[in-house]
């Protein structure tokens, strides 16, 4: 009975010094770097807590909610925070144990909450030795009035990859439910992080009153492209250098809606627009008509996607627009465009116009519905194919339906291109084109094949994706763990086999979305600020 009190003093001595971390390992050299050192004594009495342990299978009543198993952490990553969920209510406190396949000691550490986040000492020395072998992380639930009786335990695995991320990453945050109008529109935040922060990632762009959307970097992330509506214009979209302050004026922006159009067709806002990435290009949807729609579901707030289009591109240089001759059949929808990384291919989605779906072509309208995501998918059935393209400098080709990613009976869409130009990753799902509960991630060789669903899929709503420009990472959105899309990051190897994904927490923030992220081949402070000046 006095070892046991012995113990449970020390344990919550421990949760009251701020859910320090502990090494097991008493023969080396003190650094700073490393957890605290325990004594023999309480090293002794851990263990014999552990050994405790041992007659406890996994999965009794304890599950280890983040990180996810076999995850793959970047070497420069900030720590997460582990979390789990313990059901057994005599669990008061919580033994954390990382044990390493190599020789570094096993980490202690004791949390009284459902949590435990490594200072970030701790973390580096677990990523240092889970990168030839991975880490086990252990969480042992006890009773605090036994201290010696584990009530509960899991464990999973994570590692640490030699390829960095080398990049920063740019996205957006809503509020939800989405709504337009210029109230609404100055809530949006657009920020600038690296995953290598303790601290949130800092808001470049904010209080603007008209709407962003679409952004693209230039692949040596020497400029910014961005649709925004400017001086009332929906179709407006700037093309600009990057540096520390961005400041957009009329010399920044092009006009989609200077494309020659028949006036039965509504104003165009350059729909998914594109730039290519040298700079030189940007290719765009252009004659569209769009179905949008505010739903009454507060997660899946709106339904939008084109029923009508061709494709246009633009010449940055020479100031000019032409249609892309292979994706100008107006029989068709054709939008989405996604370019290779050596601008000779684009791959875009299309599907049989659906015009029906509007009472009047001529009055296109954002309509509000009481129903939600599902009913009004049943009502508005639409399914995109994938298809490839030549771009052969302007003058296209014939397009292709991409094996793998066209005629399955599902809706394909949002295709990104490896920066190897070795794999396409798309969105897939039963209807539609964005915002769909159940959209997927399937990565397909970039000239076709058989698709292959990726690991980092999660439970509901897997799209927005962006490689990073080593290819050896890529991002997406999801909504698993809340209404408020977070941020993903998956490590993608050579044969194009990604891992259970990371969630990059200090992305997010209460009640916003953040969405559409880019990674982009420039440092975390090279953009300061964005905004508008000189407005008529």
């Amino acid at each position: 009975m006095k070892k046991t009190s012995s113990l449970l003093f020390i344990l919550l001595l421990s949760i009251a010094m701020g859910h320090s971390a502990f090494s097991g390992d008493n023969n080396g050299d003190s650094r700073m770097s490393e957890p605290e050192r325990m004594s023999e004594k309480t090293l002794h009495q851990v263990q014999k807590l552990i050994k405790n342990g041992e007659k406890i299978e996994n999965n009794s009543g304890l599950l280890i909610t983040y990180p996810y198993d076999g995850a793959v952490f970047p070497p420069e990553i900030a720590a997460p925070v582990i979390t789990w969920n313990d059901t057994n209510t005599a669990s008061k406190h919580w033994l954390i144990m990382v044990e390493f396949s190599g020789e570094h000691a096993p980490i202690y550490a004791f949390a009284d909450k459902h949590y435990w986040e490594p200072d970030k000492p701790t973390w580096e020395i677990i990523k240092a030795n889970s990168v030839r072998g991975s880490a086990k992380i252990i969480v042992y639930g006890f009773d605090n009035k036994h201290a010696c009786n584990i009530t509960a335990k899991n464990s999973i695995r994570i590692s640490t990859s030699k390829d960095p991320v080398d990049a920063s990453i740019f996205y957006r945050q809503v509020q939800l439910p989405f709504k337009v109008g210029k109230k609404n529109f100055k809530k949006i935040k657009w920020r600038l992080g690296d995953i290598s922060s303790y601290e949130k990632p800092a808001v470049v762009m904010k209080n603007l009153s008209v709407c962003a959307s679409c952004h693209l970097f230039s692949k040596d992330g020497a400029l910014i492209s961005m649709e925004m509506n400017y001086n009332n214009d929906s179709g407006a979209h700037f093309i600009t250098k990057v540096k520390e302050k961005i400041e957009l004026s009329e010399a920044n922006f092009i006009s989609w809606n200077d494309f020659p159009k028949p006036e039965l067709l509504p104003k165009t806002r350059g729909l998914f627009a594109k730039m290519s990435p040298t700079g030189k290009y940007i290719v765009s949807t252009v004659h569209e008509i769009s179905y949008a729609a505010l739903t009454n579901d507060f997660a899946f707030c709106q339904l939008f996607f084109p029923t009508y289009g061709v494709l246009a591109w633009y010449s940055v240089d020479k100031k000019a627009f032409h249609l892309l001759p292979g994706a100008d059949d107006y029989d068709f929808v054709q939008t989405d465009p996604s370019w290779s990384w050596d601008e000779k291919h684009i791959v875009f989605a299309r599907a049989n116009t659906k015009n029906e779906y509007h009472k009047d072509i001529s009055n296109i309208q954002t309509h509000t519905e009481d129903a939600d995501i599902h009913a009004l998918n049943q009502r508005f059935p639409i399914q995109f194919d994938l298809y490839r393209i030549p771009f052969n400098q302007g003058n296209g080709g014939t397009p292709e339906p991409l094996r793998g990613a066209s005629h399955n009976g599902m809706s394909n869409y949002f295709p990104r291109f490896s920066p190897d130009g070795k794999w396409i990753v798309f969105t897939r799902s039963k209807t539609g084109i964005m915002l769909q509960p159940d959209s997927e991630l399937f990565i397909i060789p970039a000239a076709g094949g058989d698709p292959r669903r990726m690991k980092c899929n999660r439970k509901l709503f897997n799209s927005w994706h962006s490689f990073s420009p080593n290819g050896n990472w890529m991002l997406f959105s999801s909504k698993t763990n809340t209404p408020f899309t977070e941020i993903f990051l998956t490590h993608i190897d050579k044969n194009g086999v990604d891992s259970p994904p990371i969630c990059l927490s200090r992305f997010s923030d209460n009640r916003y979305a953040a969405n559409v992220p880019e990674f982009v081949n420039i440092g975390p402070e090279a953009i300061k600020k964005i905004r508008i000046v000189g407005r008529r």
